[in-house]
């Protein structure tokens, strides 16, 4: 399915991920998704900071040499009220140039309510952020 929607960083100094208090920093987005009939999104990220003494990122490309791993839970909220929630893993990331991000992420499918309570599987998924604080991305759900 298609992603689209909003992207708040709550802790940075000039666009680079940075540390609150000693912890990761948060970032939320929310949106809405076309495909697989699910009319809204809403993801909550924890971010690692990035290591400026390990410049460029190992894994992210020139243009984007800041980055680190990133968790996750996103909640697919469907029209029938139905939940799905997914969960990353270790190796999802994300890349950024300090005001754009790149994102990579994949995990597992943590269950939900509705027709989706007791549900389990894999997931992946891609995103980009625009000036203004957009993002658009393609999220795609393998359920066993």
């Amino acid at each position: 399915m298609k992603i689209f929607g909003g992207n708040h960083i709550s802790s940075d100094t000039d666009g680079v991920p940075t540390l609150i208090d000693g912890g990761a920093i948060t970032a939320i987005q929310s949106g809405k998704t076309k495909g697989s009939g699910s009319p809204s999104l809403f993801s909550t990220t924890a971010l690692e900071a990035v290591d400026l003494s390990n410049l460029p990122t190992p894994g992210c490309p020139a243009a984007m040499p800041l980055g680190s791993g990133l968790s996750s839970t996103v909640v697919l909220t469907y029209q029938d009220g139905s939940l799905l929630s997914l969960t990353t893993e270790p190796g999802s990331s994300y890349c950024s140039d300090g005001t754009l991000f790149t994102v990579d992420f994949f995990g597992t499918v943590a269950g939900g309510n509705g027709r989706f309570e007791d549900a389990t599987g894999t997931w992946e998924g891609t995103a980009v952020t625009f000036p203004g604080g957009r993002f658009t991305g393609e999220i795609s759900v393998d359920l066993e």
